[in-house]
């Protein structure tokens, strides 16, 4: 996509600064501009000097100079803010692929829950939770300044939906009540979120929660474990929102970096001058 909006800028800014001398008459204020743009054909094989520009426009030639700096100077702040958004897709693909990865490894580690049964002991079954705990924790932590305002993935949708959907599995009431466990599935058995979304086990009530009811405390575990693979390995897919929006950032990145050279031939250093030569040649 090659849009001259070096071109677009001339003509834009030849517009807005034709009748700017005030109340002189029209035929003694020819806009500078609009004279500098139609000035090719007088100029025919000559480069574009102050010089030159200044003898046609009557010593208007500081204001050009002046108008063709800014332009260079808009080119400039352009260039900085389009590589910097580049960057940041391109930290975003990588982000989210991790988060990718990860969210597959949870999704496996929850499965030694799914294999729980009542022939496991008290403290095999506490020492699974609490280890799932612990990777759900450190997964929690690890990208959650991603998703603080202003950071990589705020309002990311198919970063959000990730974590959403795996927070919503590990508190559903669903996994208990009606399906053979706990009527609050994990929260009747002493497992919550804190404020910052880590996971926490009140002991205490867990193992009240085992000592009371172990097949629903066991069921609940089970179902819980399940719910979570299932969407974990949805979320991990292929063709599915996380995969997509790391595509569509990835090939991004490779259209930049294949347009880069192209990019600052238009916006570089010295390209408001060097594609103004080119009209005047």
């Amino acid at each position: 996509m090659d849009i001259d909006l070096a071109a677009f800028r001339l003509n834009a800014l030849a517009a807005l600064t034709t009748g700017a001398s005030g109340g002189r008459g029209h035929s003694g204020t020819t806009d500078f501009l609009t004279a500098l743009l139609n000035a090719r054909s007088t100029l025919a094989g000559n480069a574009l000097t102050s010089g030159g520009v200044g003898a046609l426009l009557g010593g208007e030639s500081s204001r050009v100079d002046t108008i063709m700096a800014e332009l260079e100077a808009s080119n400039s702040a352009f260039l900085q803010r389009y590589n910097a958004r580049v960057k940041s897709i391109g930290a975003e693909a990588d982000v989210l692929t991790r988060l990718r990865t990860r969210v597959a490894e949870l999704g496996a580690a929850s499965q030694d829950l799914a294999s729980l049964s009542r022939s496991n002991t008290d403290p095999e079954i506490k020492s699974a939770l609490k280890d799932f705990i612990t990777r759900y924790n450190a997964w929690d932590s690890e990208f959650d300044p991603y998703f603080e305002d202003g950071a990589l993935l705020d309002d990311n949708t198919a970063g959000e939906v990730a974590r959403f959907s795996l927070k919503r599995e590990v508190g559903s009431l669903f996994h208990g009540a009606g399906n053979g466990g706990f009527a609050k599935g994990l929260t009747d058995m002493g497992v919550s979120f804190t404020p910052d979304g880590q996971l926490l086990i009140d002991e205490a009530r867990f193992d009240a929660a085992l000592t009371a009811d172990r097949s629903g405390a066991v069921q609940t575990l089970n179902n819980v474990a399940r719910a979570f693979g299932d969407a974990a390995e949805m979320l991990a897919s292929d063709g599915h929102l996380l995969d997509r929006r790391i595509d569509n950032a990835e090939r991004a990145v490779s259209w930049a970096d294949a347009n880069q050279r192209k990019l600052e031939a238009e916006f570089g250093p010295g390209a408001v001058y060097a594609r103004m030569g080119k009209h005047w040649t």
